[in-house]
């Protein structure tokens, strides 16, 4: 009788540590999901900053599914470069996480009259 009983103490624990290990997984799962969704997004907003054909200085914000984003293009101290800031945020495990992407671009100068 006491084997049986020390044999179901093993097996309860047993059990206990594999669930957990199996949530630490699923955890581990859902924030690298999330992550590769928030680099996706943001190189997809760099490239669109990039290939616009007039490039502004100014911030832009949206959604997009569970993620918030900020697109910022602003001046550089060097002359014709700017720089693109992409910055995606979402909420995972009651806190923020964020991504975020810098970029310099060379800032191409039109020739009034021509």
């Amino acid at each position: 009788m006491v084997e049986v009983v020390v044999a179901l103490a093993i097996l309860a624990t047993t059990v206990v540590a594999m669930f957990g290990a199996m949530r630490n997984c699923l955890t581990a799962a859902h924030h690298s999901r999330m992550l590769t969704g928030s680099v996706l997004l943001a190189e997809t907003l760099l490239a669109e900053a990039i290939l616009s054909e007039k490039m502004t200085f100014e911030t832009k914000r949206g959604q997009q599914d569970s993620y918030r984003w900020q697109v910022q293009t602003v001046a550089t101290p060097i002359e014709n470069l700017g720089a693109i800031r992409v910055k995606v945020s979402w909420w995972e495990q009651q806190r923020e996480q964020q991504y975020e992407l810098l970029c310099l671009v060379q800032i191409k100068t039109t020739v009034e009259g021509k």
